[in-house]
Formats: structure tokens, sequence, C-alpha cells
């Protein structure tokens, strides 16, 4: 046994010696050691390529998600102006103030659970974890504790709307979940709006008719019944915005709609590929169309009756209306105008656009660029449904190249 043991012990110290020998003698002078070891080892090292670590998917502890993961996005540094929220696919989201937090509440598209983030701290709170998979569209009342949450059936080309009502956690409660209770809206439901009181407005394609009701379908009211069905809708104070569906070959028109006295009255058209947003009062309002296979935008006074052409062109539903001062809109501008077949292409998804985010004062006619997310991130935002925090210190809005959810700080 011993001398089994002195001959190991021996063959052990020969081919330490002769692997030194090696090193000093024989190897490659400008070949670090580390790399030389690791090219003899049973499967080497590749090309030596460092994997960085990745989050270990524990995202969520106690219902808030781990701010570490921030460093993992080069778009999530709340000391940018410009920053993103959600790297995921979001349906819908609303802003509003809680004391004296700035919050933002979204639901994840691809599982129907709803997150609040603190727009100062970008710290995430998950609100509800049932699983709703598929959500394609979302709209919130002002304050966020209602949603209209619209998916399709079972795989099926047929459209559930499912309204959600939110209630905070008690007092007493040790978790940060939401109470959830949950209402179907019946019909098929096409376009929708919400507006400033928290009132529904949607268009009803199978009674050829726009309604009114609460969140949880109480107080149903037909305001209009019309032949034509395929309306989008757009709220202006309590009343309504109603214009055809936009095509670069087919004439559109706009009215309004009073929602007390159902008064129905033409504003604009027919103007091709027409694109509507009035201002929260509904005295003024913002369109664009096609002519001669050009776009055009137009902010309208319609107490004055005229009219201010806006450059650079985008459209209209890529703005939103300031409230704090009447006049200003803040909106995602195409950096090469939309071309010939718009806003048909990006209708259906086959075209995008690389967008400047501009704030134009109507009032003295002056554009001010304010973000040039190509340039300073290197990233194409194709900015749709923007939204203003209530002190208009933010600019809240989807990505529609990949749903994720951006911020942009304005003061």
């Amino acid at each position: 046994m011993k001398k089994t043991l002195i001959i190991l012990i021996i063959l052990l110290l020969v081919s330490l010696v002769a692997f030194f020998g090696w090193y000093f003698l024989a190897r490659d002078s400008e070949t670090p050691l580390v790399e030389t070891i690791g090219n003899i080892l049973p499967f080497g090292s590749g090309d030596n390529t460092s994997v960085p670590v990745s989050p270990t998917g524990n995202e969520f502890e106690n219902g808030t998600a781990n701010n570490d993961n921030q460093s993992f996005d080069k778009f999530g540094s709340p000391n940018s102006p410009l920053f993103r929220i959600s790297n995921t696919p979001v349906a819908g989201a609303v802003t509003f103030k809680r004391g004296a937090e700035t919050i933002v509440r979204y639901v994840d598209r691809a599982t129907g659970h709803i997150y609040d983030t603190d727009l100062v701290t970008l710290t995430k709170t998950k609100v509800t974890n049932q699983t709703l998979p598929k959500i394609y569209e979302a709209y919130f009342s002002s304050e966020g504790n209602s949603v209209l949450l619209r998916f399709l059936k079972d795989d099926s080309d047929v459209v559930e709307n499912l309204a959600l009502t939110l209630t905070p956690p008690q007092g007493t409660s040790t978790g940060p979940l939401y109470a959830v209770s949950s209402t179907p809206l019946r019909g098929n439901i096409g376009s929708v709006a919400v507006s400033a009181g928290n009132t529904l407005f949607y268009a009803l394609r199978d009674s050829s008719s726009i309604v009114s009701s609460t969140f949880n379908g109480i107080g149903t009211k037909t305001l209009l019944v019309s032949p034509f069905t395929d309306w989008h809708l757009a709220t202006a104070g309590n009343n309504l915005v109603l214009y055809t569906k936009a095509s670069a070959n087919i004439s559109g028109f706009a009215y309004t709609l009073n929602t007390s006295s159902k008064a129905f009255t033409k504003i604009l058209g027919p103007f091709n590929g027409l694109t509507v947003l009035p201002n929260a009062s509904g005295n003024r309002v913002l369109y664009s169309y096609v002519e001669n296979d050009q776009t055009r935008l137009f902010a309208k006074n319609l107490v004055k009756n005229t009219s201010t052409e806006i450059l650079p062109v985008t459209l209209a539903e890529k703005c939103i209306w300031g409230v704090k001062k009447v006049g200003i809109l803040f909106c995602g501008a195409p950096i090469n105008e939309p071309g010939v077949g718009e806003p048909d292409g990006w209708y259906r998804g086959e075209t995008h656009f690389s967008d400047r985010i501009w704030l134009f004062d109507t009032n003295i006619d002056i554009a001010q660029a304010l973000a040039e997310p190509k340039m300073t991130l290197d990233v194409d935002i194709d900015l749709v449904e923007p939204r203003l925090s209530p002190d208009e210190d933010y600019l809240i809005f989807i990505n529609k190249i990949d749903l994720s959810l951006w911020a942009l700080r304005l003061d």
C-alpha cells in the first residue's frame, strides 16, 4: 500500500514539473495563463465570451417589484427625462395622484395582471394577480379603480368585454393586492371612450347604437341610433365626438353628439383619412386627413370657426391636448412624414413610424421638440395612446412597435 502511494505521489510531481516546464518554455508568450488553461480543459471555453448574469425571475416579492432589475434595462433610468416603465407589452394605462405620488397603473397584455408604478422612484407594485390572458385593450376610469378589459374568447374572433372594479386593501390587510369584482358587458362592442366623469361610452354594432353606462353596466342609456356602425368615439367633456373609420381612400366625417339633448351636429368632412381629437372642453379639435397622398394636420377653434395648420405633420390620434393651458398639444410626429397609403398600412401594422415628441402651442403657432428617442436612446418609438399626468408634468404613452409603456418628464 505504501509503495503504491509513493508511486502516485511521484507521478503527480512529475506531471506538475512537466506542465510548468511546458508553460514557461513552449506556450505562446502572448496568451494569458487563464486562456491557456481554459483551452486545455475538457470543453474549453468556446470563444471565451462573458455571459451576463440575468435576473433570477423572482421579480416580485410580497407583491412589490425588486427595483434592482432597472439595472438590466438601459431605458429604465429615472435620471433620464425619457424612460421605459414596462418592457413587456401593455393593453392600456392611466395616470393619477395618490397623495404626493404620481402613479401609472397599467394592464399586462399577456396575463391581465395590473401594476402600479411610482413615476419618481419607479417602484412597481402588483395590484391584481387574477390571470386573464391575451388582453388586447384596457380602458381605465380616471382614478384607476375601474377598468374595462377586452379580449378574444377561447382564441376565436368573439370579443369578450369584462369590467373590473378594484377595491384597495384595507388598513388591516398585510398584502398590497386589491379586491376584484367583475361584470361582463353584453353586446358586440366596437369603439370605446371614457369621460372625465368615469362614464363609459361605446358603440354597439348589433343594435347600431351609441350607448353610455357605468363601468359595471348600470344605467345604460341609448344616445344615438344610426345605420352606420363603425364609429370611432372621443370624449369632449360630457359630450362625444364621433368620426368614421379612417382610410386614405374613403371620405370621412366628424360629428358632435350632445349626451344630454342628443343633438347630432356635423363639424368636419368630407376628408379622406380623417382622424379627430377634441380637447377636454370640446371647443377645439385637432384633425388630420389625406390630400393628394399627403397627410395634413390642423387645429380648429369650433367657437371662432378658425383653423391653424400644424407642422411637422402627424396623425391626430398620436396627440393629446393639455388642460392646464388651453391650446397646448403634445404629439408624437414621425421623423419621416407618413407616406402614400397611410394611415391604412399603419392601422394594419404593416408600417411603423419613428417619432420625435413635440409640444405645439396653437395660440402662438410655436412648435418645440421635447425628445428625440432615436438620437438619444437609439430606439424607434411609434407613440400611441398618450396620457398626461394630473399635474401635466409627465407624458405617458405606449410604443406601438412593441407595446412597451414609456414616460417623458415634462418639467
